[in-house]
């Protein structure tokens, strides 16, 4: 089900792989645009490897976009310069994170009335079109870029929310639990309601339920770190010289559990994984992918060395909830903004054994 836009074309060098050269005018010229009722976005070529993703509500978005706050914006800054430093060092590659683009308020000449969020960033193309790309090199660059974001999104779990403002609510869970409680205004969303409902049954419908319900909770010991708050392959953009790695972030920016963050983007590649295994969506009707390997090398990213050896023990406790909420939300999105597909019947099932399994699949790699 994850969206898989075609790229119109932008002059890049040879050298570049095709699934990331998208070719076209020089100068500034939009070279993609896609999205749901949710959000659109578009992309632009500024000429010299420079981007700009615009983001702009859609009409079913219903929440304004919000930059973060004051004090959050500047520990995500700090974070980025120290993820800038320790790359600075690296050599190779080895060892970098993925740099923070935040997101800037759109002018009005570039996003009309409905606003939005624009981000500067070195690529036309994000890991969700690269990884199941069947491009060889776009396949390494993605891993490459997954194993930056473990390190990043590790850096920022190391910042405790001690900021004056309160911890503002995780949007992903709250949709979710709207959803559940049924007070999203949304038709086909309704119709999977009461699908999931019936294909999960009480006692499932009732583990997600408090699963929700437990991830909008504030932490108990140790307390709320720097969230992402929505981390994934869409936001994830590699440069397509392969140098570094840039994570959109800023609207959805948090504090809470790590294990939020973490099992976001695990839920998003188990949930790619199983689709291809049971046929489903573009991830069911492309090439080959080896996810297990894309997922090995987030967690690499973030482990610790003194870590790696136990490897889903030293992950944040909770993270095969949080990855199975992350199947849910998407699963809810798509039928919400996009709208409805049979498929949606089948990962109603794939929703239901993972959370039996009390979400253990999607550490499983």
């Amino acid at each position: 089900m994850a969206d898989r836009p075609q790229a119109a074309p932008v002059p890049q060098a040879p050298a570049v792989p095709a699934a990331v050269r998208p070719a076209g005018a020089a100068g500034s010229v939009t070279v993609r645009e896609y999205g749901t009722r949710y959000l659109r976005i578009s992309v632009r070529y500024h000429g010299d490897a420079r981007f700009s993703w615009l983001r702009v509500p859609g009409p079913a978005h219903d929440r304004p976009q919000t930059a973060p706050s004051p004090a959050a914006g500047a520990a995500l800054r700090r974070v980025d310069a120290a993820v800038a430093d320790a790359a600075s060092g690296a050599g190779s590659g080895a060892g970098r994170g993925a740099r923070l683009a935040l997101g800037e308020r759109a002018a009005a000449s570039e996003s009309g009335e409905r606003g939005g969020v624009v981000y500067r960033v070195p690529g036309a193309v994000s890991v969700a079109r690269l990884l199941p790309s069947g491009d060889d090199t776009a396949y390494r660059l993605s891993v490459q870029a997954l194993a930056d974001l473990g390190r990043t999104l590790r850096q920022l779990h190391d910042v405790p929310w001690e900021f004056a403002e309160p911890v503002p609510p995780h949007h992903g869970v709250g949709r979710l639990l709207a959803w559940i409680s049924g007070t999203a205004p949304d038709g086909d969303g309704a119709r999977l309601r009461a699908l999931a409902h019936d294909r999960l049954g009480a006692r499932l419908w009732t583990r997600l339920t408090d699963w929700a319900v437990a991830a909008q909770e504030p932490p108990g010991r140790g307390g709320a770190v720097l969230l992402h708050g929505a981390p994934s392959t869409g936001w994830l953009v590699p440069s397509p010289a392969g140098d570094h790695s840039v994570l959109l972030t800023g609207e959805e920016v948090t504090g809470g559990d790590p294990a939020l963050d973490l099992g976001w983007v695990l839920g998003e590649l188990h949930e790619l994984r199983s689709a291809a295994a049971r046929g489903l969506g573009a991830a069911g009707q492309g090439p080959p992918v080896d996810y297990p390997a894309a997922a090995q090398a987030l967690l690499a990213g973030y482990l610790r060395k003194e870590d790696a050896a136990a490897a889903v023990e030293a992950l944040p406790a909770g993270t095969a909830r949080a990855a199975t909420l992350r199947l849910a939300v998407h699963m809810r999105d798509f039928a919400s903004f996009v709208g409805w597909h049979e498929d949606l019947r089948r990962y109603a099932d794939l929703l239901a054994e993972t959370l039996d399994a009390d979400g253990a699949p999607t550490l499983r790699w």
